[in-house]
């Protein structure tokens, strides 16, 4: 999963028991709905609501992530906004 803060490995264990959203910063059906240890679950399990729910998340971080870039160029400010989105991916978790 794409967040905020960069990739999200879900399927990693450390998730287990995770009660927070996938991205915090996120609005999408998936992180206001669902826990990491859910969708590491529902991956574990091997159920295609996993995919589902990895989906509607990517697609509104990416839909998102455009939009920020589409403000920043109106604005003048794009190399701002690129070097912020760079240092919070880099930034991990």
């Amino acid at each position: 999963m794409f967040t905020r803060s960069g990739r999200l490995q879900i399927k990693a264990a450390r998730y287990a028991k995770d009660a927070r959203p996938a991205d915090p910063d996120c609005a999408c059906y998936t992180c206001r709905t669902f826990s990491r240890a859910y969708l590491r679950h529902l991956f574990a399990a091997q159920e295609l609501l996993a995919f589902r729910l990895n989906s509607i998340h990517n697609l509104t971080f990416y839909l998102d992530l455009m939009r920020g870039l589409r403000e920043a160029i109106e604005r003048g400010g794009t190399g701002a906004y690129v070097a912020g989105m760079l240092e919070r991916f880099q930034a991990g978790e």
